[in-house]
């Protein structure tokens, strides 16, 4: 019996200190790092807005391979996040073509296209891209997927084509980060199990 509730105890404890992926729906500004890393995201790609990521953002997503992916941006050196938004890989990467056309994603509009741009704005934005986007939207990334040609826009911040100072970082997590956090019923069980435990042991001691 002893053996049984220290299993329970350590089942329970394990469960209440598990984490959930840090997965905030559409983009969010003012984020810093150690939210995010704490959040469940491992650092897979960090350049200066000067840097290329690629015609296909080959750059990015070779060393990016998890099941979500964030974007996010701020300045060089910085701890903390002027804008980053999160989504499913498959969904950032989701190919909308050469235009301005847009794909909702965990809150966020997102596109992407080989040899145009790739960004992300809120969901309720549109966007003019050509080839990165012009519009207006006060949070908002847009990276182009030219050869030589770096990031162009950080919220307001647009023409960082060839600044060092502002730059781009991208994140990656697994769907075990989201799977490590069991659902409220699992937790419930596990406390009623403690306590009909406890019971038994009183009705036995009497």
């Amino acid at each position: 019996m002893k053996k049984l509730l220290i299993a329970l105890i350590t089942a329970f404890g394990f469960v209440c200190s598990a984490h959930a992926l840090y997965l905030p729906s559409g983009p969010q500004t003012n984020v810093s790092l150690s939210t995010v890393l704490e959040g469940g995201w491992t650092q897979c790609y960090a350049q200066t807005m000067s840097v290329g990521i690629g015609s296909q953002a080959q750059n990015v997503l070779t060393g990016c391979n998890g099941d979500f992916l964030m974007m996010a941006g701020r300045q060089t050196g910085s701890d903390s996040f002027l804008v980053l938004a999160a989504a499913d890989l498959d969904e950032t990467i989701f190919n909308t073509g050469a235009t301005s056309i847009t794909h909702l994603a965990n809150g966020s509009n997102w596109w992407f296209s080989n040899n145009w741009s790739w960004g992300f704005t809120a969901a309720n934005d549109t966007v003019s891209n050509f080839s990165c986007d012009t519009s207006n939207s006060p949070t908002s990334m847009c990276l182009h997927t030219l050869d030589n040609v770096g990031g162009y826009r950080i919220n307001s911040l647009t023409g960082l084509n060839g600044s060092a100072d502002y730059e781009k970082v991208f994140f990656m997590a697994s769907n075990a980060d989201v799977s490590a956090v069991p659902e409220p019923t699992s937790i419930a069980l596990l406390g009623l199990g403690l306590l009909g435990f406890a019971a038994a042991r009183r009705k036995s001691a009497k």
